[in-house]
């Protein structure tokens, strides 16, 4: 009876780092399977340096970017390390195995300023096409985008950049089409880049005004695919988060239910090399399944 408890607990475990790595979605292993090739020659060309300082690059602009102060972040840096390495503590009994889920929760702020950071640009896509339209409609019927700019700026979702459209255009350079170029370097978007060129075409032939809603259009229809994408990317998040809780509850189960099976598990050889497993296995899977959730728009 008590082989049978420990063979059934290496089998879960077992079972759940094959469907973390390999099943979680299909999607994340058709990516591995292709990206396999490139990434062991890239893996071959980086240093333990250039990866550290490649990490610390990445903290500075997630948090210059999402505009959260420096002591805020560190502050979850920390509860988040404390945390983890509590949580460690008392699902496997082992210094080690709370120092490795002290570190993960020492870097999960990383993730929440990635996610916080995907959805600001999500809003900053909704805003910049609204503005789009209202300023494509007022054009078509001005032929004046100055003009368009100044009656509609008080109604813009998305106003500082028109704004300083206007304050170049008023007071340094009077040229329409330096003033656009000057405001697609400042946004920095693909399909308002293709609006500006709409528009640089229109100051020579007013017919080419007309194209702007297209331009628009596309944009909404994107946005639409990017609606549909992040409702499918919600439920398969919602599947994961719930495989994990349930994967990690297995020790404390184990723990309270089947105390020799756990001893086993937490202080043999064999079962630190499978709970280690399980970690590699978790935080893999996070960073593919995190990777296929990017925004269509930016």
């Amino acid at each position: 009876m008590y082989m049978s408890l420990v063979y059934l607990a290496v089998f879960l475990l077992v079972g759940a780092a094959i469907f973390l790595v390999g099943g979680l979605d299909e999607k994340i292993a058709a990516q591995h399977r292709r990206g396999r090739k490139a990434g062991e020659m890239k893996l071959r060309k980086r240093t333990l340096f250039t990866g550290l300082a490649r990490l610390e690059w990445e903290r500075r602009r997630l948090v210059r970017e999402v505009d959260m102060p420096p002591a805020v972040y560190w502050l979850l840096t920390v509860l988040g390390a404390g945390g983890g390495a509590a949580v460690g503590k008392l699902l496997f009994s082992h210094a080690f195995f709370a120092v490795i889920v002290g570190v993960l929760g020492a870097i999960s702020p990383q993730l929440f300023l990635r996610v916080k950071l995907t959805q600001a640009k999500s809003r900053r896509v909704e805003k910049l096409h609204s503005s789009m339209l209202i300023l494509s409609n007022s054009y078509i019927v001005t032929e004046d985008f100055i003009q368009s700019v100044r009656d509609n700026l008080g109604v813009l979702e998305y106003p500082a950049p028109f704004r300083d459209f206007l304050t170049y255009t008023n007071y340094i350079n009077s040229s329409v089409k330096t003033g656009l170029r000057r405001m697609e370097a400042q946004v920095g978007n693909d399909y308002f880049s293709q609006w500006v060129n709409v528009l640089i075409l229109a100051q020579d032939d007013r017919n080419m005004k007309y194209v702007t809603m297209s331009v628009v259009d596309s944009m909404a229809d994107v946005r639409q695919a990017q609606r549909e994408s992040d409702t499918a990317m919600y439920a398969i998040w919602r599947e994961y988060f719930t495989v994990l809780s349930l994967i990690f509850a297995a020790p404390l189960i184990f723990r309270v239910l089947m105390k020799d099976a756990y001893t086993v598990l937490v202080t043999t050889l064999p079962g630190q090399a499978l709970l280690t497993l399980l970690l590699a296995a978790v935080v893999f899977s996070l960073v593919r399944a995190y990777r296929l959730n990017k925004p269509l728009l930016t």
